[in-house]
């Protein structure tokens, strides 16, 4: 079981990952309507409009470790989860129903000290 230190250092960097990805969909003219969307046991990290599209955004965020990681860590059932929170904000939001949507992983790595090393955008990632 992690210890509240660590749970809360988790949360902090997963809450830097997050920030940083909202930059990045931001800086290439996406528009954040929604953050920690959260439902039962499942949670979106971002919901955005790119375009005439909805885009679902799961961020995994690591530090310190070999590069691509983090975007290994989305296991099957991450996935399974992150499609039926989608599916709840849809249930939950009918005005944006009919808009085609997919969902994307956005990828933050850093160094062991804490500088950026990479963000990788990975469109239409997680797939029913």
């Amino acid at each position: 079981m992690s210890s509240p230190r660590r749970t809360a250092e988790r949360r902090s960097l997963g809450d830097f990952g997050e920030r940083v990805a909202a930059a990045h969909l931001e800086a290439r003219g996406y528009a954040i309507v929604d953050r920690k969307f959260r439902v039962a046991e499942a949670e979106l990290d971002l919901v955005a409009r790119d375009r005439d599209q909805l885009v679902f955004v799961e961020v995994r965020t690591r530090r310190g470790g070999e590069r691509g990681m983090a975007a290994l860590s989305v296991s099957a059932t991450k996935a399974a989860k992150v499609l039926q929170a989608a599916a709840w904000y849809i249930e939950r939001h009918p005005e944006v129903a009919d808009l085609p949507a997919r969902i994307d992983v956005i990828t933050v790595e850093l160094a062991r000290n804490g500088r950026l090393l990479s963000v990788e955008h990975i469109e239409d990632a997680i797939r029913p």
